[in-house]
């Protein structure tokens, strides 16, 4: 017998969704960030709302929010130029606020750079990272200017020319460049070099006194003669500054003797940029066009200008600018266009141990990379762009987290657009404590999936060492869900199945656009992480918990949080995350999480373990409560089941025992049994109870009867309990152990005792008396005995005639089987308890044997009764057929199909053994197996409907077929007509051929 106990798990949520303290403000862009700091009594929530307007050149502000007060305030930030304000870090050695985009001009150009401010737990300012912007860069230029001043130009046009020639100088005056002039016809004169220019403080006035030559046209002479005597260090010119030459031409070369292919290279090989410019209808033929692509470097197109007439010169102005000073800037094919002007420092941040570090998304050609101001004063850039040459527009630097093992630092850098896929790298220090170098890569495996655009550094256990990265491909897309989340080991690269991702269904749902480390909330030791979706529901977003475990992250989320629940109908509800800081009071971490306009400040709940015990009273059940006595009904008390709760908490907050839940819960006997065999109180096997429980231990008591008799006394009625939490309660961890195996309580019948008696009689003469009658006598004083077997054993010589019981016990033998052999037979009967009978075994005729039971039994569920009779010994020992009466009825079964039923065999097992008895000797016998089969018929009554439905069916049917076969063959023609017509044809040929035109005449003709 088994009293089993179990507990059903309560699912419950972590996270509170009723009741959110809700931050609202009507700015542009409120809720794209935000971050907890400080603890409920001095602290609350930074929010960032970078596309908020202020005053000139300003663009961003950051508020604090007060949980007590339920308000925001604008923090004054002293900003020195346009700040794109938002993004912020927070760590024990203060908060932190970064504008990643501040424009600013350098010359004609302008540039994005960015700082941070460093900012204390009061949100006082301390420090600007970096605490000036770097100057603007000065690219130095020397250009020089050749004219032509041949006789084909008009004075009008030359005095255009010179126009030109100023307003080109005055575009170049703030930038870090010098010019020199140079007029050629078929002489040559040199008006000023670029050390007379540079000591000029009216450069205008150079220009303004220069003479039209007039002459031949020596174009490539002239160039030959500025590459030698010009562009050299006794004029001016300076090593580092990029060379350029402009010359400026009415038509093709005339009376030169040089030719082109002898100027141009040494102009090339001099590392002068020569531009091209034609003016005038000379340059529509293609000889005139030729030269100017002879004069100009490669790629010709990039460097020739053609315009109809000198009026149209100072249209080209800002196209020659923008060719000298491009956009992709002055550097060579090998080399990044852009260094660090436009780096974006900022763009993502973050502090350790180390220093702040600022990702700066745009140096080197948007390659990427970080900065890391240590305590040496100056920044380190990190970045890999110098070494790898596939690196540009890969936006190293788009996020950054710091990994610590055994207290030294590295740092993980997502590059969400290398090669359009997205790339992770990990940096460390050299073995010398030197370089930072790349220690793993990892590539993301879908193009346009942004992979590494958010990481996560989670530590699992709280013990300073990084256990898992989190890195996350927000745009990642498939059928099923968008988004997708890989779980990494810092110790080793992560390969791409191990991965999350969200709710199916939900193909546009950014999984991993946000994640944060929110704290313990699960009671269990480990941290546990928040992963947002903000474009799931139709962009009303979500928000998933994943409880952290000994190896990771749990595979399944625990609870997700849908934006569309909240009253205010949210929009991009988690488009940012932070947890893991008590704001509320309660000792418990709250979270953060950033929506359009909004901001949602989630409390977490306290989880509670639950343990359950069952115990039963008295401990050792007895047997004198299953016995029936004749009684359908007992309604007598077996035991008592007494139920303990024991409430405990499993997370650390400050609301000591004033946590009370609610606990619904049921007790069942026998659960999924038809028929009722146990009870509470006489009514039911079922009972359900509910219990308003604190942090302590409830017990409560339960009579369990027996309303009917259980028929097997080796199978009692087991006990369940289940239970249920409801959602406003505190959560049940489901880390409880709610299920306790099956318990066998103690009973005190288990065991043998194996008893020899003798017979009393040393010596038995046979043929003296005819019969021989030996009385057998057994007492129990203890508890039910099941299982007691009584065995004699008798010679061959005598003939066993019957076994006869003068007292039925309590618990009678249920079967009783007789041996006999050549010398030796045996006698054995078997008790079984919980069961009434009798049992008669006789044998009236010599060597012959038989055996009759009568026992009338329930068939309850899996037990089974049967009676049978055992013989043995020579084949002249004839067996007589013998039949038994049976009453045999069915509970479980209301129908079948089966013409036979056939009962299984159950019957005792006859065991050899030998008694020796004075007087008497002989060997032993062994005694076969009884066994019986029954079989049951069942009668059925014919339902004769169907076949007279078919009969009728089937005749009527036929009938149809009869009929219209007999349609066919014309049975149903009528002859009349035919006989009236042939009467009529008799009737005309007698009348004649008159009468016949009477008779036919038709009723609508008039008779004349």
């Amino acid at each position: 017998p088994f009293f089993g106990t179990m507990l059903a798990p309560s699912h419950g949520f972590s996270i509170d969704v009723e009741g959110p303290i809700t931050f609202q403000e009507a700015v542009r862009g409120f809720g794209q960030s935000v971050v907890q700091f400080g603890s409920a009594s001095a602290g609350g929530l930074l929010v960032g709302a970078p596309l908020q307007t202020g005053d000139v050149n300003e663009t961003g502000k950051v508020y604090k929010c007060n949980p007590a007060s339920r308000h925001c305030q604008e923090i004054p930030i002293q900003s020195r130029s346009t700040l794109y304000s938002g993004v912020q870090w927070v760590s024990t050695r203060g908060l932190g606020v970064c504008g990643p985009t501040v424009h600013r001009a350098c010359g004609e150009n302008m540039y994005v750079n960015g700082y941070c401010f460093l900012l204390d737990q009061s949100l006082r300012q301390l420090q600007c990272i970096p605490d000036t912007l770097a100057e603007c860069p000065r690219r130095a230029t020397d250009i020089a200017l050749l004219i032509d001043g041949s006789s084909s130009i008009r004075p009008e046009n030359f005095r255009k020319m010179k126009t030109f020639l100023s307003e080109i100088m005055k575009r170049f005056r703030s930038t870090d460049t010098q010019f020199a002039l140079m007029q050629y016809s078929h002489r040559f004169i040199e008006h000023f070099d670029f050390s007379q220019y540079r000591r000029s403080r009216y450069p205008d006035d150079l220009v303004r006194s220069v003479v039209q030559l007039m002459g031949w046209t020596h174009t490539a002479s002239a160039i030959r003669k500025v590459v030698r005597e010009l562009f050299t260090s006794g004029r001016g010119i300076r090593d580092e500054a990029t060379k350029v030459l402009i010359v400026i031409t009415e038509g093709e070369k005339t009376g030169d003797t040089l030719s082109y292919s002898d100027a141009v290279p040494e102009a090339e090989r001099a590392g002068i940029v020569r531009y091209a410019i034609g003016v005038g209808d000379a340059f529509s033929r293609d000889t005139a066009q030729q030269e100017l692509h002879e004069v100009a470097s490669k790629p010709s197109d990039e460097h020739v200008f053609q315009v109809d007439n000198f009026d149209a010169l100072l249209g080209i102005q800002s196209q020659l600018q923008e060719k000298i000073f491009a956009i992709e800037g002055t550097q060579s094919q090998n080399s990044s266009s852009f260094q660090l002007e436009m780096s974006q420092e900022g763009f993502s941040s973050l502090l350790s141990p180390d220093g702040p570090v600022l990702g700066a998304v745009g140096a080197y050609d948007w390659s990427g990379g970080i900065y890391l101001y240590g305590s040496s004063g100056k920044p380190s850039f990190i970045n890999v762009s110098r070494i790898s040459t596939d690196m540009n527009d890969a936006y190293l630097g788009y996020s950054s987290q710091v990994v610590t093992a055994n207290g030294q630092s590295s740092y993980v850098v997502g590059a969400p657009r290398y090669q359009h896929a997205g790339k992770v790298i990990l940096f460390s220090r050299d073995s010398k404590g030197g370089e930072w170098t790349p220690r793993w890569e990892l590539q993301g495996e879908q193009v346009g999936s942004y992979f590494g655009g958010t990481l996560c550094a989670v530590d699992l256990n709280r013990d300073g060492n990084t256990d898992l990265v989190l890195i996350g491909a927000p745009m990642y897309y498939t059928p099923l869900n968008g988004g997708r989340v890989y779980i990494c080991s810092p110790g080793r690269v992560c390969w791409p199945q191990c991965s999350t991702r969200g709710q199916i269904g939900q193909a546009f749902g950014r999984f991993g656009a946000s994640m944060s480390e929110i704290g313990d909330i699960s009671g269990d030791g480990q941290t546990d992480v928040a992963i947002g979706a903000p474009m799931e529901n139709d962009n009303h977003g979500a928000l998933y918990i994943f409880h952290g475990e000994r190896r990771g992250l749990s595979p399944q989320y625990r609870q997700r949080i849908e934006g569309s629940l909240f009253p205010s109908r949210l929009h991009y509800f988690g488009q940012a995350v932070s947890g893991g800081t008590d704001l509320t009071g309660d000792g418990l971490p709250d979270i953060a999480v950033g929506a359009q306009g909004q901001v949602l400040l989630l409390r977490s709940r306290p989880v509670l373990r639950v343990r359950v015990s069952i115990s039963f009273q008295p401990s050792i059940i007895p047997t004198s409560a299953f016995d029936c006595q004749g009684q359908e009904q007992l309604n007598t008390e077996a035991s008592r089941a007494e139920v303990c709760f024991t409430v405990t908490k499993s997370t650390k907050d400050s609301l000591g025992n004033r946590i009370f839940s609610t606990i619904q819960y049921s007790l069942a006997l026998d659960p999924g049994r038809t028929k009722i065999r146990a009870a509470f109180d006489s009514t039911s096997p079922v009972l359900s109870r509910e219990l308003r429980l604190g942090i302590e231990t409830r017990c409560e008591t339960y009579q369990i009867t027996l309303p009917v008799s259980v028929g097997d006394p080796n199978s009692f009625p087991y006990c369940c309990v289940s239970s249920s939490n409801p959602a406003h309660c505190p959560q049940i961890t489901q880390r409880t152990n709610l299920s306790l195996g099956p318990t066998q309580p103690p009973f005190p019948f288990r065991g043998s005792s194996p008893l020899s008696l003798p017979l009393s009689l040393s010596t038995l003469v046979v043929g003296v008396t005819p019969e021989l009658n030996t009385t057998v006598s057994i007492q129990n004083r203890g508890e039910n005995s099941y299982s007691t077997t009584v065995r004699f054993f008798y010679p061959a010589a005598l003939s066993y005639r019957r076994v006869l019981l003068f007292q039925v016990p309590s618990i009678p033998p249920s079967t009783a089987d007789m041996g006999v052999g050549r010398t030796q037979g045996m006698v054995q009967g078997e008790g079984r308890g919980l069961s009434r009978g009798y049992c008669a075994a006789e044998s009236r005729s010599g060597g012959s044997a038989g055996a009759g039971h009568s026992s009338p039994f329930p068939l309850t569920q899996a037990q089974t009764a049967s009676g049978g009779w055992a013989g043995g010994g020579t084949p002249a020992i004839n067996r007589p057929r013998t039949s038994w009466p049976w009453n045999v009825s069915f509970q479980w079964v209301s129908q079948t199909q089966q013409q036979k039923v056939s009962l299984g065999v159950g019957s005792g097992v006859l065991e050899q053994g030998q008694v020796t008895v004075p007087g008497l000797l002989g060997p032993h016998l062994t005694a076969p197996l009884p066994q019986v089969q029954t079989v049951v018929e069942r009668s059925e009554v014919y339902n004769y409907l169907p076949v007279i439905m078919g009969s009728s069916v089937g005749g009527l049917v036929l009938l149809a077929l009869v009929t219209a076969a007999l349609y066919k063959l014309n049975f149903f023609k009528r002859h009349y007509k035919e006989m009236l017509e042939d009467t009529r044809d008799g009737v005309g040929a007698r009348l004649g051929q008159s009468d016949c035109a009477n008779v036919c005449l038709s009723p609508d003709i008039p008779k004349q």
